[in-house]
């Protein structure tokens, strides 16, 4: 019953977050609140245990869920005020009768859907954590916190060795965020223990919310309800993503979804100039850092791209050109150094990249990579034919993409992102996971909404008349 308990309260509390962001009740209104709502819950709850539970971990869900529950009061009660606020502009949305073979092809697709659900289910609780990453960068800390009944600082291999013994706790990801971490001593609270299927089970709920909100967020931006559940499937059905639902315990799902969530309500901002869309971006992005080391590197670059498509079109040429003379400088220096938040101070010379808290990656060209990024992309079956088809839609549909200033901003953004890859990937030392196929793929997957996202608008209205999605 405390896990129970402990779900809901999580999820009520995310809802009314969400809520809080968006309270208007456009098409996909609840698939986006109850998808965003289980993403935000699960971290709201970890947010609470880290901030209330340091001193006795193994009872964190009680001393949390109070405030928790007031947290979530409170949002309620402003997404209702606001809902109140804006009640003269209500959205009345139709609800046309659909066709009988379109409600047979739902209800398939629904049904694959929760049966490829299920199997995930069934790989959590039949194992614990998987012994690589997800052991030693995330559960790591919080198994330790756990079993010990408090919090230990995790620090370098360094300190921990010039430091009293005991004193202190060291891994191989130590300087890693530990968000996800609190959100498991939550879990394993409200289960009684450290029951690893128990603990892991965030995972498969953040996969549903994923889903959810992607569908509830593309009602929003003008897809039919069967051009929504259509991407929603093909976003479900792709390989990786799944392998990291059953594989619980990795970091790389949270930030695809976030950044998944990021676009789609910068999109929704670009289009319909919802500031509180606008806000739901930036509280996406700003999340990143806190849970995983890369996510500090999208939002810098999300940031950026978002900073430099609200510039007037007249005053862009004087934005390039600053661009490219402060190119010029870097080039003649040689060498600079830049502050990113979550990464630190970077250091960046024609031989070498340094990062604080990853180490430094010596620049030099891999040419064995080109052969693992292509791999990866088109002969592996991680992605199905996902890579092959993004050529071909946005070559289709070039005309439209040319008159959508939300769709070239997008596109920006992810040829920015996949730039950044290519020369992690093919100009520094990180090549040799190219090479083994490892971190390539599970970098490419914190992109993959987003293109999915970039198809599902392309896309909206081939073959069919665009349908209206607001009238008076």
């Amino acid at each position: 019953m405390t896990l129970v308990f402990a779900w809901l309260l999580a999820w009520a509390a995310g809802v009314a977050a969400y809520c809080a962001f968006d309270a208007r009740r456009e098409p996909g209104w609840w698939a986006s609140a109850a998808g965003h709502g289980l993403v935000f819950g699960m971290l709201l709850a970890g947010a609470m245990a880290d901030a209330f539970a340091r001193e006795d971990t193994i009872h964190a869900v009680h001393h949390a869920a109070l405030r928790l529950a007031l947290l979530a009061l409170g949002a309620g009660a402003f997404a209702v005020w606001r809902r109140r606020r804006i009640g003269g502009e209500r959205v009345v949305v139709g609800a046309p009768t659909l066709e009988k073979w379109k409600v047979i092809l739902l209800a398939t697709g629904a049904l694959s859907i929760v049966y490829r659900g299920w199997l995930a289910l069934r790989e959590i609780l039949l194992r614990p954590t998987f012994p690589w990453d997800a052991w030693d960068a995330w559960a790591v800390k919080s198994k330790a916190w756990f079993l010990l009944g408090h919090y230990e600082p995790f620090v370098s291999a360094t300190t921990w060795i010039t430091s009293a013994a005991g004193a202190d706790y060291t891994g191989p990801a130590w300087s890693y965020p530990a968000a996800l971490a609190w959100m498991q001593i939550w879990f394993a609270s409200a289960a009684g223990g450290w029951i690893e299927p128990l603990v892991n089970l965030p995972w498969l709920a953040l996969w549903i919310g994923l889903l959810l909100a992607h569908y509830g967020q593309w009602r929003a931006l003008g897809l039919s309800t069967l051009r929504a559940a259509a991407f929603a499937y093909a976003l479900a059905s792709l390989p990786l993503l799944t392998v990291h639902v059953a594989l619980a315990g990795y970091a790389d799902l949270w930030i695809a979804t976030l950044f998944g969530f990021a676009v789609l309500a910068w999109m929704r901002w670009l289009a319909q100039r919802d500031v509180s869309q606008l806000a739901l971006a930036a509280a996406c992005v700003l999340l990143m850092p806190w849970l995983k080391l890369e996510g500090a590197v999208w939002m810098s670059l999300s940031i950026v791209v978002a900073i430099a498509c609200s510039v007037p079109r007249r005053a862009r040429h004087f934005v390039i050109g600053a661009i490219g003379v402060a190119a010029f400088v870097v080039a003649s220096v040689g060498h600079i150094t830049l502050p990113v938040y979550g990464l630190g101070w970077i250091s960046i010379g024609w031989q070498s990249i340094d990062v604080p808290v990853i180490g430094t990656l010596a620049i030099a060209f891999h040419a064995k990579a080109l052969g693992g990024a292509f791999a990866s992309l088109f002969l592996q079956p991680s992605w199905h034919l996902l890579w092959w088809l993004l050529p071909v839609v946005v070559i289709w549909r070039w005309r439209e993409f040319r008159a959508s200033r939300p769709l070239r901003c997008l596109a920006a953004l992810l040829v920015i992102c996949f730039a950044f890859l290519a020369f992690l990937f093919l100009f520094t030392d990180a090549a040799q996971w190219a090479e083994s196929y490892t971190a390539i793929n599970r970098l490419i997957m914190h992109l993959v909404p987003a293109v999915i996202t970039l198809l599902a608008l392309l896309l909206r209205d081939v073959a069919l008349p665009r349908e209206s999605i607001r009238t008076a």
